[in-house]
């Protein structure tokens, strides 16, 4: 028998204010840049499903806790999948900057027939696994200048300095620029003058970063009031905006002096192919400031936290090592298709950081129709949140899921493994780093290739130590270490 929604579990609502005052400065219990351990708790309290209604000005969360509910959710969505994210996005794209996003609103902070629009028009040039492939070779450059960068700002201790992470921004902010813009920015060039493009772009990309969470996370005074913290949200998009115009329109007059008809395939951008296609600049332009928004920082942490992994792991770290040595030869090797398809263990590697320290701690979908999960009805516009971390991180699906064991995600595992639950069959819906179905990341195969190249570059070359601890994380609203990152590289004999 179907059970009522009111009869859920959740915490109890107030008369009036219901549980909104749970997320209030001071008074309330819960804290949004502490949703980690607010899911957590929530699960602890009341179980595998959980409602918090009451919400003032939202509508109810429904917290699913369990794989086979998130996957109904996910296996009955519309053609049109919903899912709440990033407001003050939106706001910028549909209000602000109408003039210029309508007609090509993006896939980030939109939703329904615009986004559907958007998407069609892209997917088939960005998801196929062979688009990644084109871009290995500028990768690789890129990687290894940014090696050496590294390399240069080591101290007296061989440690990496503190703002490492702003570092790696600048890594990815040069990858996605490569492949969404057709060009070099030049964010690794060393002592770059303040004035300089280069340099504002970085400063831009910091500024969103740091601003986010207070326009995200914090009350929306920005709906009424436009404070300080959303002005500068809203510039670094400006910039970010106008960069992107620029380089599209300057790939179009390059492609002007092309024979197309005489270029194969595979050497065809991306960039190029979206406006082969479409003939439309303003849409090639959008695609790329989304790629930039959500591929820096989620591509940067996902290698951070990688990286500190191994660095506590030294018996992974040394078995990766010895996968890396058989196909790249030397330190300074290239990495090419070839070594993409023969690195199964750094792809487990990368696979069981996000597991257990995913960039988005958590999916979602605001239900468009009436549905039934674990035996409640829940009604349609209900926001449902699939809590990965927690999930992620439960014995209900992962033996010792506190331990690092990339070997539990590795096929065909010979006898000698030394991960003891090789055999267990993983739940398809516990863990979605890329997120699931019409709504999964368009930048998936970049992203992976991203971190691939540089893991293999920096984990062949050098042992990699972190003498400080263990890591703590914070929400903002990505998933992000907050100690400095003063990661000791040693060089590997060669």
């Amino acid at each position: 028998m179907v059970k009522p929604y009111d009869a859920i579990p959740g915490p109890k609502q107030l008369p009036l204010i219901g549980n909104a005052w749970r997320f209030a400065p001071l008074i309330g219990q819960y804290k949004i840049n502490e949703l980690d351990k607010v899911m957590w708790s929530l699960k602890k309290e009341y179980g595998n499903i959980v409602k918090v209604g009451g919400l003032i000005g939202h509508p109810d969360l429904l917290f699913v806790f369990n794989g086979d509910y998130i996957r109904k959710v996910f296996k009955q969505e519309e053609v049109l999948p919903h899912r709440p994210s990033m407001p003050s996005l939106h706001y910028y794209k549909q209000k602000l900057r109408k003039d210029f996003f309508d007609g090509n609103a993006g896939v980030i902070g939109v939703h329904g027939p615009k986004w559907d629009e958007f998407r069609k028009q892209v997917q088939h040039i960005l998801l196929p696994p062979s688009a990644a492939k084109v871009y290995i070779e500028p990768l690789d450059v890129i990687a290894s200048d940014f090696l050496r960068r590294m390399e240069e700002s080591l101290d007296e201790n061989q440690e990496l300095p503190g703002n490492f992470l702003s570092e790696i921004y600048k890594w990815a902010l040069e990858s996605v620029a490569r492949v969404s813009l057709d060009t070099r920015l030049g964010c690794l060039e060393p002592n770059l003058p303040k004035d300089s493009e280069s340099q504002k772009i970085i400063d831009a990309i910091n500024t969103f970063f740091w601003n986010v969470a207070e326009v995200e996370l914090k009350m929306p005074v920005w709906r009424v009031y436009h404070n300080n913290s959303f002005k500068k949200y809203i510039g670094a998009l400006e910039d970010f905006r106008i960069l992107c115009s620029k380089y599209i329109r300057k790939t179009m007059d390059n492609m002007n002096q092309k024979d197309f008809q005489n270029v194969k395939q595979e050497n065809i951008s991306i960039v190029e192919k979206i406006l082969l296609k479409t003939g439309n600049p303003k849409l090639a332009a959008v695609l790329a400031l989304d790629l930039l928004l959500v591929g820096v920082d989620t591509t940067s942490i996902a290698a951070a936290s990688t990286i500190y992994q191994l660095s506590q792991n030294p018996d992974k770290q040394e078995k990766l090592f010895k996968e890396l040595k058989g196909i790249l030869p030397n330190p300074d090797s290239k990495f090419n298709s070839q070594t993409q398809e023969n690195v199964p263990y750094l792809k487990a590697c990368i696979k069981e950081t996000l597991r257990m320290y995913p960039v988005i701690i958590g999916n979602g979908r605001s239900l468009q129709s009436d549905t039934i999960i674990g035996g409640y009805h829940i009604p349609k516009g209900t926001h449902v949140i699939f809590p990965h971390l927690v999930v992620s991180n439960s014995e209900e699906y992962f033996s010792q899921p506190e331990k690092f064991l990339p070997d539990r995600w590795l096929k065909n595992e010979d006898e000698t493994s030394d991960c003891p639950f090789k055999r267990e069959k993983t739940h398809p819906f516990v863990t979605l780093p890329f997120g699931y179905g019409r709504r999964s990341c368009l930048g998936r195969r970049f992203a992976e290739t991203e971190l691939q190249i540089f893991l293999s570059k920096l984990f062949r070359k050098y042992k990699v130590q972190y003498n400080y601890g263990a890591l703590t994380y914070k929400i903002t609203p990505t998933y992000v270490p907050e100690q400095p990152l003063k990661f000791k590289l040693t060089h590997r004999k060669t």
